[in-house]
């Protein structure tokens, strides 16, 4: 069962990923099984760190529509049903975060220019601003998990997620 640590570096109570049993040959299988339970740490990790990121951003903001503006952010302008489709979200849940988002003055919506029916989100300068000073706080956070790293080293772990995170042929 997952126990209590330390406060995080984003506040808050941490709870550790529980530890699964390796086993007991130190071959592939045993290999796996740790690059499996770190990848669970990493998961738990990120998700405690995007609440905080949200938080931070606006404290109405709740972690589902700050993913939800992150992909309008990185991908403006875009439809509600990219997003939906991106990243496999209930159209319901994407349209109430959307309208969240655009009461708050973190979006905008405005029509396609090839095709006026269909709306286009696009992140708001509100909205711009406040990312900036979330991501500078979020990178200090990072740094702070690669402090005493080789520039060499960074460079071979960034190849190595790119590479896990593109799927096989």
């Amino acid at each position: 069962m997952s126990q209590p640590t330390d406060d995080g570096p984003t506040g808050g109570a941490v709870l550790d990923a529980p530890r699964l049993p390796v086993p007991d040959d130190d071959g592939r299988e045993g290999v796996m099984a740790s690059v499996v339970d770190e990848i669970g740490s990493m998961m738990v990790e990120a998700k405690r760190t995007i609440a905080a990121a949200a938080s931070r951003f606006d404290p109405d903001v709740p972690p589902s529509a700050f993913y939800v503006l992150r992909y309008v952010m990185k991908h403006q302008p875009c439809t509600a049903g990219d997003i939906v489709k991106a990243m496999a979200m209930d159209k319901s849940a994407v349209s109430r975060q959307v309208t969240l988002l655009r009461e708050a003055d973190f979006v905008d919506m405005v029509p396609d220019a090839a095709d006026g029916r269909v709306m286009l989100l696009r992140s708001t300068a509100r909205a711009d601003s406040r990312m900036l000073e979330v991501r500078h706080e979020n990178r200090a956070v990072f740094r702070s998990h690669v402090e005493g790293w080789t520039d060499d080293e960074l460079a071979q772990f960034a190849g190595w997620l790119r590479r896990f995170n593109t799927p096989a042929s």
